[in-house]
């Protein structure tokens, strides 16, 4: 019997069950809308401040909003994951697709998806803003695009981080803790670390890295920004495929 269900469970319709349960709770796709006003809210508000001052934003500086952004995108993504053990909706899941592996993919690529959509969209609200403010967007145009796509990776990757956080860790708490220390905290605590061999690691850790995507420069690809996202998500796998389905966290 587990074999007939595990065919039936096919990754687009365990895909399609996670998108349904990301879209059921209304608070997900509000979030997602908030994180797009964020960054184009604040892109419209810098070009409206600096107005009075007879000044215009760089581009990079329009994109303020995204590194709030992140922070909800990452919560949400964490919350998304861990919910499913902490409602106990993990046996149900599991039973569906005692695979598991599609499970934690189809999580990651909702997540991934909504989140490029409202990175993507915030950043081009905020250029549009900037252009209207008379910021000269045109002449840039190619620096531009990159900003727009790069902030919808950005975000997408560091909702990919939370959602395999969240499965590693399997707790509500737990899991926000891990995703804010590991993405905010732990930065700021190595810079304060007075040792230049600790504190060239903070460039290649998941926010400083995934920021050189909507930095002005070309990014330096050599600092991996999505290599996190990678290996976090390959050790989620490996956890929901090996361990036994626990009693709901609190």
């Amino acid at each position: 019997m587990t074999s007939a269900v595990a065919a039936r469970a096919t990754p687009v319709r365990v895909m399609r069950a996670e998108w349904v349960k990301f879209c059921t709770l209304i608070s997900n796709p509000l979030t997602m809308f908030i994180a797009f006003l964020l960054i184009a809210g604040l892109g419209a508000l810098l070009v409206w401040a600096r107005s009075t001052e007879s000044m215009t934003p760089t581009l990079t500086e329009l994109l303020t909003g995204a590194s709030w952004a992140q922070m909800l995108v990452a919560v949400l993504a964490a919350v998304f994951a861990c919910t499913e053990w902490s409602s106990g909706m993990s046996r149900v899941t599991f039973l569906a697709a005692p695979t598991r592996w599609p499970v934690l993919v189809g999580k990651a690529v909702v997540m991934g998806v909504t989140a490029f959509i409202a990175g993507a969209l915030g950043a081009g609200g905020a250029l549009i803003a900037g252009a209207i403010g008379g910021v000269d967007v045109e002449s840039e145009s190619g620096l531009a695009v990159r900003l727009v796509f790069g902030a919808g990776v950005y975000l997408a990757g560091i909702a990919i981080l939370a959602v395999a956080i969240g499965v590693i860790v399997r707790n509500l708490i737990a899991g926000i803790l891990t995703v804010i220390g590991f993405i905010w905290v732990l930065p700021l605590a190595i810079t304060l670390i007075p040792w230049e061999v600790i504190q060239r690691v903070v460039p290649y850790l998941p926010s400083p890295a995934g920021g050189l995507l909507i930095a002005a420069e070309n990014p330096a690809w050599e600092a991996d920004p999505l290599g996190w996202r990678r290996s976090a998500a390959r050790v989620g796998s490996r956890e929901s495929g090996r361990s036994d389905v626990h009693a709901p966290n609190p």
